[in-house]
């Protein structure tokens, strides 16, 4: 793998930038015009939403209209006037998604609670590629990029998804879809200057071969800054280098193979508090994260006649992170089957069976083990789901569940049931009983962390993980309602009640003396249970109204109310509190799409985001803005500010780190 790195404290390196985007260039030989240029809005009419492609709630395509959950799609035209440079930053777009920016890398996102950095209980996949660690039950989302101008849309699912997504999708699923080869033709380049993002550059190139194999490569570098720290110590730049390619084909009419692959490097700068057994027992790191790592996805789709067809999908995944306390390596082959069977004039029946290894080795401090520290683990994996028409374009019944086997608690079963009712054309109303489970990861299972509690005695507290720590588990009550209201006004409104039950629990052990390593220490051991219960309910409204042709308008609501209670055996004073404190009850947000006379537009974002009390956050309003012009010749140029009504405020655990008012501009060039 070539050598992207940077140190968080050096400036980037022009020639290698200039390599990055030499590389998605290479091989510019043809006359070849890029096919995905920027759209207007008098192209997309409000009946577009109702007849939006969506393949994540039933693994098939479907339309917005017949899809029985909460779904919400952002489309690549949302993602290049909303000015964002993150894939976090991307989800703000989303109702009932909360993402709250730790520091410059680091991002906490929450679907309906749960909010935290490590993103419990939500699963993620690019392109069909699972990128959850199992390692501690979340998502790296410093390690997560892709170039923005590549995604064909992001589908995120607010609540479960199971049935055919298997274990830890909980709380939701965000499927980031990318487009075809075939749709990237020609050369595309982009390149973002800012006082935050002080440098993204892109390049990419697509064509096709002499039979017809349509291609690309691509190459992206990004350069940020530090966020605000009241003590001046600016340790968390972050750097990364991504490249990668894509092949599609059709080799035969009912056959289409995809081949696509990636490598990224990079450094977080971070600071950890590390705990030794000897005086003084603490030190301060500040040190660079080393991250990088590579994925190989392969997908052949071949359809037998009708509505019927299989899918066949592998991947590779490699991952390392190496921090100042702790470092794993992470390799993860997963393979999956599916088909999909028409039968008779009402049926759609999907089945399908998986399997996945994964086998991750560790090294750590004295005071951080995992026993042991190094472990594979399988998961083997069968679902099935009939979607049945009971009355043709009016009322459908999805009945399915998925089964799985895992080396932490064995079989489980997820199951759920949808009902989908058109009572007229510009009218959806559906409902879902939902059944999920976040299995144990290696943390709650293996993890011993040591952290100091009192110098003078010493005493320190260790928090264990237990092999008897049981799946978390959720069953979730869901209703919908999508209309049409007027030629250019489109509502969206779903409400829910989820109950938790075996949460994650710290359950105090009787203190010990502990005589090696010297000297003599007393510990007070906290070990992972399941004796918390929640119960969240709540209620999303989103809309889209387009009162002139080149004017939309697009907003949200979401109202959460979350009630974390401990069993009465239990000794946990403190998770229920923090479950509950770490997820806003209310968020609103407000968009404007503007499109101009002479190839300019005006995209602005209002969103309010209620208290944190846990985190000691405030409410807060922020609004970005970004100002585009369309030239000739496939040239784009931007002016974008980003959290422009304070100088820095906090998102999330507020007074370590604040998130800085940013102003950027953005030139492309497509052809």
């Amino acid at each position: 793998m070539p050598d992207f790195r940077f140190g968080s404290r050096h400036r980037c390196h022009p020639n290698r930038i200039l390599t990055l985007l030499l590389l998605a260039l290479a091989g510019t030989t043809g006359a070849a015009r890029s096919q995905d240029s920027s759209v207007d809005l008098t192209s997309i009419g409000i009946e577009a939403v109702m007849n939006m492609e969506v393949t994540s709630v039933s693994k098939k395509p479907e339309t917005l209209r017949d899809s029985p959950a909460a779904v919400y799609v952002i489309t690549s035209e949302d993602i290049r006037r909303s000015g964002a440079t993150s894939l976090p930053d991307l989800l703000r777009l989303v109702p009932g998604v909360q993402v709250a920016r730790v520091n410059s890398s680091t991002w906490a996102v929450g679907v309906r609670g749960f909010t935290s950095s490590l993103s419990r209980s939500l699963l993620v996949l690019i392109d069909g590629r699972s990128v959850y660690s199992p390692l501690f039950a979340g998502v790296y989302w410093d390690a997560q990029d892709t170039l923005f101008n590549d995604i064909e849309r992001i589908e995120v699912i607010r609540g479960p998804g199971a049935t055919l997504w298997g274990a830890n999708a909980v709380n939701g699923v965000i499927n980031i879809i990318t487009k075809s080869a075939q749709a990237t033709q020609g050369a595309y380049a982009s390149l973002r200057l800012g006082n935050e993002d002080r440098l993204v550059a892109t390049g990419r190139f697509g064509s096709k071969t002499s039979g017809n194999v349509a291609f690309r490569t691509f190459a992206k570098f990004s350069d940020r800054d530090a966020q605000f720290h009241a003590d001046g110590d600016d340790y968390d730049g972050w750097h990364m280098a991504l490249a990668g390619f894509r092949l599609d084909a059709d080799p035969q009419n009912q056959d289409h193979l995809s081949f696509q692959g990636s490598a990224y490097s990079g450094s977080a700068g971070a600071r950890s508090t590390i705990t030794t057994y000897t005086s003084p027992y603490l030190r301060i790191d500040e040190e660079d994260t080393d991250l990088w790592g590579a994925d190989l996805l392969g997908q052949w789709k071949h359809r037998l006649g009708g509505n019927s067809e299989t899918t066949l999908q592998l991947y590779y995944d490699r991952t390392h992170r190496s921090q100042s306390a702790f470092q794993e390596d992470r390799d993860t082959f997963d393979v999956d089957f599916r088909h999909l069977i028409q039968v008779g004039s009402r049926h759609d029946l999907l089945w399908g069976a998986g399997y996945r290894i994964t086998s991750g080795d560790t090294e750590s401090v004295p005071t951080i083990q995992f026993s042991p520290p190094d472990r594979t683990d399988d998961v083997w994996s069968a679902f099935v789901q009939d979607e049945i028409r009971l009355v043709p374009s009016r009322w459908t019944l999805t009945i399915g569940s998925k089964f799985e086997h895992n080396d932490y608690n064995g079989f489980d079963c997820q199951p759920n049931i949808r009902l989908l009712f058109s009572p007229g054309p510009r009218h959806v109303l559906w409902s879902a009983i939902s059944r999920a489970l976040r299995i144990p990861s290696r943390v709650e299972s293996d993890l011993s962390i040591t952290a100091l509690l009192e110098p003078t005695t010493p005493t320190f507290i260790r928090v264990v993980g237990t092999k008897d720590f049981e799946p978390e588990r959720l069953v979730a009550y869901e209703a919908g309602y999508r209309v049409e209201a007027a030629k250019r006004l489109f509502l969206d409104f779903a409400v829910f009640y989820n109950d938790y039950d075996q949460l994650l629990s710290l359950e105090p052990g009787t203190p010990f003396t502990e005589t090696s390593p010297p000297p003599n220490h007393t510990v007070i051991p906290i070990f992972f249970r399941n004796k918390m219960t929640a119960k969240a309910g709540g209620a999303e409204l989103a809309y889209e109204w387009q009162p002139l042709d080149v004017w939309r308008l697009s907003g949200s609501y979401s109202y959460l109310r979350l009630n974390a209670v401990s069993a009465a055996d239990s000794g946990d004073t403190t998770t229920a509190g923090s479950i509950e404190g770490s997820s806003p009850r209310h968020m609103a947000g407000l968009r404007s799409a503007l499109d101009l006379p002479r190839s300019f537009s005006l995209d602005m974002t209002l969103r309010y985001v209620g208290s944190l009390p846990r985190q000691r956050v405030e409410g807060y309003t922020e609004m970005d803005v970004m100002f585009s012009r369309r030239l000739t010749h496939g040239i784009e140029v931007s002016l974008a500010g980003q959290n422009l009504l304070s100088r820095h405020h906090a998102e999330f655990a507020g007074g370590a780190t604040e998130i800085e008012r940013s102003f950027l501009g953005r030139f492309v060039r497509r052809w």
